[in-house]
């Protein structure tokens, strides 16, 4: 069992249902789950390559996962599935979400805003660790996402922006108590005074969001720890100062989870559902105002860009170009903010005359353009960076059940291998 400390588990006495529950479920290995992206694939198709796996009830699109190890496997590099904590999905599964405009706060790594991608028109991820930065980007990326923008900032940079969101999600950093049954340094690196420094945070980061949220908006808060002062206590804060009325969660996710002092703010527990540990509310932003959005960019314009997409995928999209970097941008407007990791799908840039693509192109475009499906063998070898064999002069993508994985360009008989060394295996 794992060797939790006491200062939690007399914590844990006071509100926890079922303590005796509780205390077993930690001899129990912990679960974890994956999400179908629909943009690459459907549901169906891969799962008839994978397998039948049981349907997590309260989220859509996503399965549970066995002892199975698909981290290196061609399907998750092709981003057909993102793997993820059964109960993190919940806070974004939970309710009816209808967003323009959207935010994910403290994005990284990225499970949450490929929950929320789907479901609004435009989505600015943002992280305020540069390395995590990275890492969300990368899996963006790797979906194929055309309407997520990644930024890199505090959340209180983003209060300049004024109250312009639709809908705002913080999933807020925390003490990690939900992850003990995975994490044994989130155990190690706990403790009282942790805790509380991490309320005083998660407030701030609350105080942020609802600068930026328009009225009407909906505020969804979740952490994934158990503590009352970092989860009902942190929202009765905010209620007591700001105008927000809590939604109740649909009925599929109250029936894995528990509440503690009001039914509209939910904790997941590992004895009461399939998952780890999270707590999740939502709130509508009954006062403020409505911003305008910043001004809407100028596209631009570039005979070769032009050519090189009439080319690849045989018709034309808007653009912008930063640094001579061409990409296609993630949002209708430019965002007055310092640090944008992705502004949005990086098409390439230009080296002299020659247009050279970027793997992002490939990842969201690559089932407009040529595509060619290696046989097991030959996608290893992909994978590894070598040259394949074909008889496709240009560019083109290396396709998996359909889907792309990445890019090559096409030579005398052979497959220029475009997979970035950073993601080879």
């Amino acid at each position: 069992m794992v060797n939790l400390p006491k200062e939690f588990l007399d914590e844990m006495k006071s509100i926890v249902p079922d303590y005796d529950a509780f205390l077993r479920s930690y001899e129990q290995p912990p679960t974890k789950a994956f999400r179908i992206n629909g943009v690459k694939i459907d549901d169906k198709k891969l799962l008839s390559a994978i397998g039948n796996y049981q349907r997590v009830p309260f989220a859509e699109h996503c399965y549970y996962l066995g002892s199975e190890k698909w981290g290196n496997h061609p399907y998750h590099h092709a981003g057909l599935m993102y793997i993820q904590e059964p109960s993190a999905m919940a806070a974004v599964n939970a309710y009816d979400i209808n967003a323009t405009l959207a935010l994910d706060l403290c994005a990284a790594p990225g499970g949450k805003t490929i929950q929320l991608a789907s479901k609004v028109t435009h989505l600015v991820s943002n992280e305020i660790t540069p390395s995590r930065a990275a890492v969300l980007k990368s899996n963006v990326e790797r979906m194929g996402y055309m309407n997520v923008a990644v930024t890199n900032h505090s959340p209180k940079d983003f209060e300049k922006l004024g109250e312009i969101f639709d809908l705002v999600l913080a999933d807020v950093p925390c003490s990690g108590e939900g992850m003990f049954r995975k994490d044994e340094i989130a155990i190690r690196e706990w403790n009282v005074e942790h805790s509380i420094s991490c309320a005083a945070r998660q407030s701030a980061i609350l105080e942020s969001a609802d600068r930026v949220l328009k009225k009407g908006g909906m505020l969804i808060y979740s952490t994934c720890t158990f503590s009352k002062r970092e989860n009902e206590d942190v929202i009765e804060k905010f209620l007591l100062s700001h105008d927000y009325e809590l939604v109740m969660p649909k009925e599929e996710v109250c029936r894995q989870t528990v509440y503690l002092t009001d039914k509209r703010m939910r904790r997941f527990y590992p004895h009461t559902g399939v998952g780890e540990g999270q707590f999740f509310a939502a709130l509508i932003k009954r006062d403020g105002g409505e911003n305008r959005l910043p001004k809407p960019y100028k596209m631009a314009k570039n005979k070769e860009v032009d050519k090189f997409m009439s080319d690849i995928i045989r018709r034309n999209v808007d653009y912008l170009e930063h640094n001579g970097i061409f990409y296609v941008p993630a949002l209708p407007f430019e965002l007055p903010l310092n640090s944008i990791v992705s502004g949005g799908v990086r098409i390439g840039k230009l080296d002299g005359k020659v247009f050279k693509p970027d793997h992002y192109f490939f990842s969201a475009f690559g089932k407009e353009m040529f595509g060619f499906e290696p046989n097991e063998e030959e996608i290893k070898r992909y994978m590894h960076g070598e040259e394949l064999s074909g008889e496709h002069s240009g560019y083109g993508a290396i396709t998996v059940l359909g889907a792309p994985l990445g890019g090559f360009k096409g030579s005398d008989g052979r497959y220029k291998n475009l997979y970035p060394k950073g993601l080879r295996i």
